[in-house]
């Protein structure tokens, strides 16, 4: 996977767009980062989307003297929408760059990464690009289950067929960083294209793909990171509002997916036990491999630590959760993220 780089090129114009729900833990280290950034050419605007805590006022108060920040006040959801394609529709309409680049409000930005995104995207000739961040974790369960998403991409994804701009399967995106053209992001409708769907951030990559445009996924760790959750309760709710929506709410593809990660990620571990009691230590191999797997994945996305060798157990707790995910939506036991049904 390329990185995201600097290179001396043009400096357009740039909208950072940043929907808030219920952010007021983020706020004010979001804020801050995001007036370290080197890049001038630029406006931040902040859409307070309906939020029932303090967020709104510490937003207003914490850029009350810096010009570059517009706040805008959400309402109440629209029938049809869900809130995070609701929101960033909302502030693509505010929106006066020539590069769109949306930010979760809890990600933090080195200071030359608008630099590295437009370098980026004027060096691989794409219309759009998107980064999966290092993540920040504190509790367990982060530990256990945010490196999975780096190890989807670089151990299950074929890349180049990922960044191939016709084979829309393949097609991954992170909804924390997408970088996206006006002409490109207008001319598919924007996020009105998504409006409805939980895993906005791949279907709207595919709909620039769709569109003859030139969608790429990068790997942006280096300047992009992430304190995604910050719980266990967190986290567990923040994966299973996707784990199964991913695919399409697929019970085939989902009962597939739970067995080949039963054959790969938990046999080695149940291997491994049998070969410690019965002294055969060539059963120690494919518990060896999986690790190796995951020592690469968490190298490249910088997340190595102790959890780097517990696969079988991150394994297992993503068995779990798409069972419940499958389970929730067959009795029809909608899932809650920040106070809205999904």
């Amino acid at each position: 996977m390329k990185k995201l780089t600097i290179v001396d090129t043009v400096k357009p114009f740039v909208s950072i767009l940043i929907p808030l729900r219920n952010e007021e833990s983020h706020i004010k280290n979001l804020i801050k980062n995001l007036q370290e950034l080197d890049y001038t050419n630029i406006e931040f605007i902040l859409y307070d989307d309906d939020s029932d805590d303090d967020t709104l006022n510490k937003a207003i108060h914490h850029t009350a003297t810096d010009h570059r920040f517009q706040i805008i006040k959400g309402g109440l959801l629209p029938n049809g929408w869900k809130g995070k394609p609701h929101a960033c529709h909302q502030l693509s309409s505010y929106a006066q760059g020539d590069i769109f680049l949306f930010l979760d409000a809890d990600v933090l930005l080195k200071p030359q990464t608008v630099d590295a995104v437009i370098a980026s995207m004027v060096v691989n000739k794409a219309d759009a690009i998107s980064c999966f961040p290092h993540f920040r974790n504190s509790s367990f369960l982060e530990y256990c289950l945010t490196p999975l998403l780096h190890f989807f991409i670089y151990m299950h994804l074929p890349i180049r067929l990922s960044n191939n701009q016709k084979l829309l399967t393949a097609t991954a995106a992170s909804g924390a960083f997408i970088a996206v053209t006006s002409t490109c992001y207008h001319a598919i409708g924007g996020h009105t294209s998504v409006k409805n769907n939980i895993v906005e951030d791949v279907t709207l990559f595919q709909n620039i793909k769709k569109n003859h445009f030139n969608a790429l996924l990068l790997r942006g760790s280096d300047f992009v990171e992430c304190k995604m959750y910050g719980s266990s309760s967190a986290t567990w709710q923040g994966f299973l509002k996707n784990c199964f929506a991913a695919f399409h709410h697929s019970y085939l593809t989902a009962i597939a997916i739970i067995f080949v990660y039963t054959l790969y990620y938990l046999s080695p571990f149940a291997l491994l036990i049998y070969g410690l009691f019965s002294g055969q230590w060539w059963t120690i191999i494919p518990y060896l491999c999986i690790t190796i797997q995951r020592l690469i994945s968490d190298y490249l996305s910088k997340n190595i630590n102790l959890f780097s060798l517990l696969m079988p157990l991150s394994a297992a707790l993503y068995i779990a959760l798409l069972l419940t995910a499958m389970y929730k939506y067959t009795v029809n036991d909608k899932t809650s993220w920040k106070g809205r049904l999904l």
